[in-house]
């Protein structure tokens, strides 16, 4: 026994990556035709491009710059200064040469001076006479036109640059190398010619010249200053006028003058009305109080006593517009007098209109206000008189002004061309940096090479892409397929355990004839019968690990009756009930092997017996069941064939004739293997399930070997059925399942 176990559990393969759905190489292989197809369709869209697509071809060469001489260097930091000399710091400016190579100025002369727009690669299919073509055929070579160092990458030459020119016309190319390196070349000449040591001399030499009178006349403005009546502030800043200041000082003061005159004017016309109509005389002299107040509260804050008589104005105030409202007898009227009345008792009476001397106040006030105005008119008549004085000073200054204005200006002319001789100077430096260079041709332009495409990358490319579509589609496939992978892939869809798996019989084996003890010949069984002909062989290993599976999985409950069906026609499941059975006898177990496919019955002809009489006999009543069962020539293995074919097979298998009949060969075998049909063809394996004690499912990997399977399990479950297990038919030699496709190990 420990020996069978040991041969299932090798044959059984466990669960590996290369089942699972992230193995793509195991997708690639299994899907291979799909990633030699998409490979193949790849690399046909790549050589159809490559034959296609435009070609580019490059035309190249390398420059040597040389630096002519030192340039003159105007300095103003300490320690330098006109006429010395700085070192060429060429290393720095190639970057300078390769934009410059490479700019529309160079590039814009060689198209005027070549005449590059009548080249072919330039010229356009519908040229337009009106049309100017050197911006557009500029712009084309700018495209295509690339500079860069020469040398090797880790050590790149500080004096050599690279040029480089990619167009559709190889001859093209090498004339347009050529006419940008001879652009470039007449323009450093007239670089150095226009920026030459003479030229800086000059301008030194005038910016000397400008600091010198420029010192000059800050001496001469300085002493100007020191001497002029006019009031200087800090350095920079303008003359100023004092006479002007002071005028405009005495006019701020005139100007509030002339405001306080007026609301003097304003506040005596005030009163003057107010009298003339009759108003209160205590109430006038009580607003004249409050506004005389009013301004001193805005120097102080009001003491205790003019709170209080503000408090009396108010009152009054109010009593004289209810008197106005209502007349003398309303009840608001006199509320207001009372109040007026309790006013005066508690803090005194109103202040009289008599001032101590008996004059009336109100007269003395306006006398006052007319005094004040004289004043203010006196004041103002002084005020005019400085004004005019200053003014006329003023105007004496005013010639001064002007001459200290005509200094500065003067001056700031002077300052001004100083600074831009200064900064012209510092351009000259800057232009140095490649002004003062000839050049040399180390590698002239040739004609030019093809760049692209290249059918290595172009193929590379290609590849890839069909790679990496390939293993896509076939990752997709894999995805959509509902076939099994794995047997754990059955396992966790089907939710059963996978007892065994038959693998392909290539070629039909021969038989042998069976004799019996007097040495006669029995009918020859079946060649299909593996486990007899063939016993050593891997199918009949095969069968033995199913019954001993069976064994393992049967030995605490009571499974003697096995019903053997499968999802559909043409799975196996006859030849592995009669290779089952085959096998439970020669392990000295008493086993009947019952037809109950009225269909297409085949054990009879496997077992090599008489189907005259068989299963359907004994429902019709016309045999004894004792008579039914044959002797075949497997030791320990009885049968009973279908015989003939009832009309009505699935009624017969409902009946209470074949319950009985399940529960007589129960006690009469140790094992009862029933063959019936396809559960998904006829209804008859559904009324068979409930009367047995387990179903032993038969699958042979397809396409749809999953939805079958499904249904078939689905289906033996919905009637009380219950499912063994399932046997894996037809598997091949190779690892992975997929359309019929398992390692057998």
């Amino acid at each position: 026994m420990a020996q069978v176990m040991d041969f299932h559990e090798a044959q059984t393969p466990e669960p590996a990556s290369a089942d699972s759905l992230f193995d793509f190489v195991g997708i690639l292989w299994r899907r291979k035709w799909i990633a030699l197809v998409m490979l193949v369709a790849c690399g046909a869209l790549g050589a159809l491009y490559f034959f296609q697509a435009e070609r580019v071809y490059q035309s190249s060469a390398q420059i040597l710059l040389i630096k002519k001489e030192k340039f003159p260097v105007a300095g103003n930091d300490a320690g330098r200064g006109p006429g010395r000399y700085s070192e060429y710091g060429y290393e720095d400016t190639l970057s300078t040469h390769m934009i410059l190579i490479t700019s529309p100025l160079i590039v814009g002369r060689a198209v005027e001076s070549h005449k590059l727009a009548s080249l072919t690669s330039f010229r356009p299919e519908n040229p337009d006479p009106a049309d100017d073509p050197a911006p557009r055929v500029t712009r084309q070579i700018i495209a295509g036109l690339k500079a860069s160092r020469g040398g090797e990458k880790s050590a790149p030459d500080p004096n050599v640059m690279n040029l480089s020119f990619e167009g559709t016309d190889p001859g093209d190319c090498q004339t347009v190398v050529n006419a940008v390196i001879d652009s470039y070349q007449k323009f450093l000449g007239e670089t150095y010619q226009n920026f030459s040591a003479e030229t800086v001399q000059l301008i030194t030499q005038a910016k000397d010249e400008l600091s010198r009178q420029l010192s000059e006349k800050e001496t001469a403005y300085r002493k100007f200053r020191q001497e002029s009546p006019l009031a200087f502030g800090g350095k920079g800043q303008e003359a100023a006028n004092l006479h002007e200041t002071r005028g405009a000082e005495i006019e701020k003061a005139r100007s509030s003058l002339l405001v306080e005159l007026a609301r003097t004017r304003s506040l005596m016309e005030g009163v003057q009305a107010a009298i003339k109509r009759g108003a209160n005389r205590e109430a006038i002299t009580l607003l004249i109080r409050n506004s005389e107040r009013i301004g001193q509260a805005q120097r102080a804050d009001l003491n205790p006593a003019d709170r209080v008589e503000m408090m009396l104005l108010d009152a009054v105030l109010n009593e004289e517009d209810l008197l106005d409202a209502y007349g003398p007898d309303h009840p608001k009227v006199k509320t207001a007098q009372r109040r007026t009345a309790a006013l005066r008792e508690k803090f005194g009476a109103a202040p009289s209109t008599q001032n101590s001397g008996g004059a009336d106040f109100l007269k003395v006030y306006l006398d006052a206000l007319a005094e004040e105005l004289k004043l203010g008119q006196q004041r103002s008549a002084e005020l005019d008189k400085l004004f005019e004085e200053e003014r006329r000073a003023s105007k004496a200054l005013m010639a001064v002004q002007h001459q200290d204005e005509t200094i500065r200006s003067d001056l700031n002319r002077t300052q001004q061309t100083f600074d831009a001789v200064i900064k012209r100077l510092q351009e000259i430096n800057l232009v140095k940096d490649y002004g003062g260079v000839s050049m040399q041709l180390l590698a002239e332009p040739q004609i030019g090479g093809l760049v692209k495409p290249k059918m290595a990358m172009v193929l590379a490319l290609a590849v890839l892409a069909g790679l990496g579509l390939g293993v896509g589609m076939a990752y997709l496939v894999e995805i959509a397929d509902r076939s099994f992978r794995s047997p754990e892939d059955v396992r966790s869809q089907l939710g059963l355990p996978v007892l065994g798996h038959i693998p392909v019989m290539s070629s039909r084996p021969k038989g042998k004839a069976a004799h019996n003890g007097d040495g006669k010949a029995e009918p020859a069984l079946d060649p299909m019968l593996y486990t007899f002909h063939h016993p050593k062989g891997r199918p009949a290993e095969a069968y033995r690990a199913v019954r001993t599976a069976l064994y393992f999985g049967t030995a605490q409950e009571s499974h003697k009756v096995i019903q053997v069906t499968s999802p559909g026609p043409g799975d196996g499941k006859t030849t592995l009930a009669a290779n089952l059975a085959v096998a439970i006898a020669d392990s000295g177990k008493k086993v009947l092997l019952v037809d109950a496919d009225f269909r297409r019955p085949r054990i009879g002809k496997l077992l090599g017996l008489d189907g005259t009489a068989g299963l359907g006999s004994l429902f019709a009543g016309d045999v004894e069941l004792s008579d039914l069962v044959q002797q075949t020539a497997v030791e320990n293995l009885w049968a009973i064939p279908c015989g003939p074919r009832p009309h009505n097979p699935a009624d017969l298998l409902t009946s209470s004739q074949f319950k009985d009949f399940i529960e007589v060969v129960r006690e009469k075998y140790d094992f009862v293997i029933v063959d019936s049909p396809p559960v998904l063809a006829v209804t008859d394996p559904s009324a068979i399930a409930p009367r047995v004690d387990g179903v032993l499912f038969v699958l042979r990997l397809s396409k749809h070997a999953r939805e079958a399977a499904l249904r078939a399990t689905e289906t033996i479950a919905t009637v009380g059925g219950r499912i063994l297990g399932l046997v894996v038919n037809g598997v091949s030699d190779r690892q992975g399942y997929g359309y019929g496709k398992y390692g057998y190990r």
